[in-house]
């Protein structure tokens, strides 16, 4: 570890995944750490009835959605906190999009498309709960790290600046604000600092489904499909997505505006409306998905929304970080990510400023908020791509190109690549491919141009002949 904390003391409030990054990279680097967090812990069976009275699914760690996509930027954060290794051990790698085309009945027959022509680059799928599980037994084992459970932030005491919970002070340098998209830190934060807001919800809600494990399934061990990739029924005004278990199940969502998801009433809607769009789940009375019509009813639909913020730290007493700052739609799997890599660029800065916590923040938040916005503006925009794109060839056939010119000039990366397995700011990566997008587009032209000039010198010859 890099000292460099010693004898400071941070609260983190906010025990999610981000919570406990940024509490894990601090206390390596010597601070002290009291997380605090509202919810019961999870682990115990007593938090099951209180956790789901209390909170709407939107802040319920169980609730929410149960698969997340880990790639580069939150793979980096992870080894910085040397974690890695144990996390992958319960991950499934996918190398790809599985797409499910329109009336067909067969789950098998699919079409793939790899995230990277180059070997080895695949994203994997881990479980929200496993991967929190991790991070607080790792808190749990520092000596520099409390963990307090139940804990409700009732705001910064004006008199001293300290974080009150209930109605005790807690003594420490500075507080970390990571506490989600509903966060009350950022209300804090809002009263001290001229912060720019801003939230939108989309017209999509989402619901989850379940592919059980089978036992010596045609995918392969005992899954139903092939387990290395993520799958994607793309039916252009909403989507289907699945995304594989180490169980041998697969966790699925559906995408889909409210509207639409509103006229699904009664169980004969729902089938109806699965047999039209989603015949190889239907096919043979369900067999893929036996708790469909359950889990449908029984599943609360949830809402998606994006928040974007500016400034995100108070002189050197407040930084936040995670969905608190940047909630960002699940599209492009990032949310996480981002968050991770939140957590990891804060602690970059405190060993470059040499923990000055003034300069350091400052830099953090005016480094984080363009890139953010930036994340926000291509998850939503990956959305059209999923549910439509992957259907469409052209899309395939860009990817491909891109990939060719790519292995010519290396800078040339798809925004895909760039967003997944860079650390290129997101805004940066929008940058470059809108200019990448010019040059092909261009070339198209060109080269389309020139061929009709000479279809068209063809055709003249055919008439003269």
């Amino acid at each position: 570890a890099m000292p460099g904390g010693e004898g400071k003391t941070a609260v983190v409030v906010g025990g999610g995944l981000v919570g406990c990054m940024t509490g894990v990279l601090l206390a390596r680097d010597g601070y002290t750490v009291k997380v605090f967090e509202l919810r019961e812990d999870y682990r115990s069976k007593a938090s099951d009835a209180a956790n789901s009275s209390l909170h709407r699914q939107l802040t319920n760690t169980t609730k929410r959605s149960i698969n997340l996509a880990l790639s580069h930027r939150g793979l980096c954060a992870l080894r910085a906190a040397g974690l890695e290794d144990k996390v992958m051990t319960e991950a499934v790698p996918m190398e790809g999009r599985m797409i499910h085309p329109a009336g067909v009945e067969d789950c098998l027959a699919t079409v793939f498309q790899p995230y990277e022509h180059r070997p080895g680059m695949s994203i994997n799928s881990i479980s929200r709960e496993e991967l929190n599980t991790v991070l607080l037994e790792e808190l749990e084992s520092m000596q520099n790290v409390t963990v307090t459970f139940g804990a409700k932030f009732g705001g910064i005491s004006k008199a001293s600046g300290l974080p009150l919970f209930g109605s005790k002070e807690i003594a420490c340098d500075f507080i970390v604000g990571a506490d989600g998209a509903f966060s009350k830190v950022r209300e804090e934060l809002g009263r001290l600092v001229r912060l720019d807001f801003e939230r939108k919800y989309i017209k999509h809600g989402y619901k989850e489904l379940t592919i059980p494990a089978v036992k010596n399934g045609p995918g392969g061990g005992d899954y139903a499909m092939p387990p290395k990739a993520l799958h994607i029924w793309p039916r252009h005004e909403f989507m289907l997505i699945g995304l594989p278990n180490l169980d041998g199940s697969f966790t699925c969502t559906l995408f889909m505006p409210f509207e639409d998801l509103d006229k699904l009433k009664t169980e004969d809607d729902v089938v109806a409306f699965f047999k039209e769009y989603f015949p190889d789940i239907a096919a043979n009375n369900f067999a893929l998905m036996p708790t469909m019509l359950k889990d449908f009813f029984a599943n609360p639909t949830s809402s998606l929304l994006s928040i974007t913020c500016d400034p995100w730290h108070y002189k050197d007493k407040l930084v936040c970080l995670g969905d608190a700052m940047h909630a960002t739609v699940p599209f492009y799997g990032q949310g996480m990510n981002a968050g991770f890599e939140d957590a990891l660029r804060l602690q970059e800065l405190l060993h470059e400023t040499g923990h000055d916590r003034e300069k350091a923040f400052a830099k953090f938040s005016e480094e984080m908020v363009p890139s953010r916005i930036g994340l926000c503006e291509v998850s939503l925009e990956n959305y059209v791509d999923m549910r439509s794109n992957t259907a469409n060839p052209f899309f395939t056939f860009k990817k491909k190109v891109e990939w060719a010119i790519g292995d010519f000039i290396p800078s040339w990366l798809p925004l895909y690549t760039m967003v997944t397995f860079t650390r290129t700011p997101y805004h940066i990566a929008i940058q470059r491919a809108q200019r990448q997008d010019r040059i092909f587009y261009g070339m198209l032209s060109v080269i389309g141009a020139s061929a009709l000039v000479g279809a068209g010198g063809l055709l003249r010859r055919v008439l003269a002949a």
